[in-house]
Order: structure tokens, then sequence, then C-alpha cells
């Protein structure tokens, strides 16, 4: 058809109107990675990745790790949560575990606890030495500086009297 700009079948690319839902009274366990929004009103566990906005409903629960544009929480996450931009606490939501993000906005009633991080994780690709949570130390190790070095004053010593007999 002339000026027909649809794509072939299949082809269409991603809408970020669109938005990929589970509703109450589904539990759904796994990884999701997405392009547009979500909204969760059932039970998810796992992780979830999209580039657009998530939503949890007043009766959504989420367990696991998200990473997203934007977050709206009106019922529970716990996990690790990096938001791009905003994330808004609802009167009725409650957040476990850490989280960060850029803005944040909180209603009175809602239930933050955990590590807010403002800002996005800074990632290090360290490798670990020893066991998770030991404090562990590089013997030998120098840190150099920027700062000017200064010297310590050296401390006058009495003269020894040397007499031979």
């Amino acid at each position: 058809m002339i000026g027909n700009k649809k794509s072939p079948m299949g082809m269409d690319a991603p809408s970020t109107d669109a938005v990929n839902r589970i509703v109450e009274g589904t539990t759904f366990e796994g990884n999701i990675r997405s392009q547009s929004n979500m909204r969760i009103d059932g039970a998810f566990e796992g992780d979830i990745t999209t580039k657009g906005r998530l939503v949890v409903g007043p009766k959504g629960s989420i367990k696991g790790n998200v990473m997203c544009a934007h977050c709206e929480v009106e019922g529970s996450m716990e996990g690790q949560i990096e938001v791009v931009e905003l994330m808004a606490l609802k009167a009725s939501a409650k957040v476990a575990g850490t989280v960060y993000y850029g803005q944040l906005s909180v209603e009175a009633g809602a239930q933050p606890v955990g590590t807010f991080h403002m800002g996005g994780r800074e990632r290090k690709d360290v490798p670990m030495m020893g066991k998770p949570g030991a404090v562990n130390t590089l013997k030998g190790a120098e840190l150099e500086t920027g700062a000017p070095q200064v010297k310590k004053p050296e401390v006058a010593r009495p003269a020894t009297l040397q007499t031979k007999l």
C-alpha cells in the first residue's frame, strides 16, 4: 500500500508506551529484561531489568534485584534496587535492601528499611581476597596522593662526650 510505513510482521520496534504486566493472583519466578514499562500487581521473585518505568501496585511484591529508569512503589520490594532517575515511595510502600537512586520521593507512611544511596552504584571489578565480609589488608602497599610531602622535623639529640682513659 502506498504510504504504509508499517514494518514487516514481527519486526516492530519496541514501544515505550507498552506495559508488561504481572496481574494480581499471579506468581512469577525468574528473570525479566525489557525495553518497555512494567507493572507488578502479583508476586515476582528474581531479577528485573528494564529501561522503562517499573510500577509495583498496592498488592504487588518483588524479591530480587531490580534495575530501571523510574520506579513507583505502592506494594513491597526487597533486594538490591537501582533506579537511574526518580524512585517514588507511596504511603503504602515497604522497601527493604540496598537502594541506589537519582532522586527520591517518600510519602508519609512509607516504610523504607536498609541503605539508600543517592547516585549510581560504582561498579568495580576488584577481585575478592579472602572470605566475604572479612577485612583484608595489603602488606607493603603504599598510597600516593597529590598532597605535598611533609618532612618530619629532626629532633635535636644531646651530644655525647667521649673521654679516653
